[in-house]
């Protein structure tokens, strides 16, 4: 895989139980991405968590032959 970057994706579970979330920023430097992750979820609302996804392709996606 060649990593291309970090997005910062909330997340939250409903209450049927359906997982949902959302992408809120993208970041080249994982620390800042984790950094910004740590940062709202300390100021959001209870029930939202924050985390870092891995942004990338893969050989078979660059469709190199």
């Amino acid at each position: 895989m060649i990593q291309m970057g970090y997005i910062l994706v909330a997340v939250w579970i409903t209450a049927l139980g359906e997982v949902t979330g959302e992408a809120v920023d993208y970041f080249v430097d994982p620390h800042e991405c984790w950094q910004e992750a740590v940062w709202e979820m300390e100021v959001s609302e209870p029930g939202v968590s924050f985390t870092c996804v891995l942004d990338g392709l893969t050989l078979e996606q660059l469709d190199l032959q």
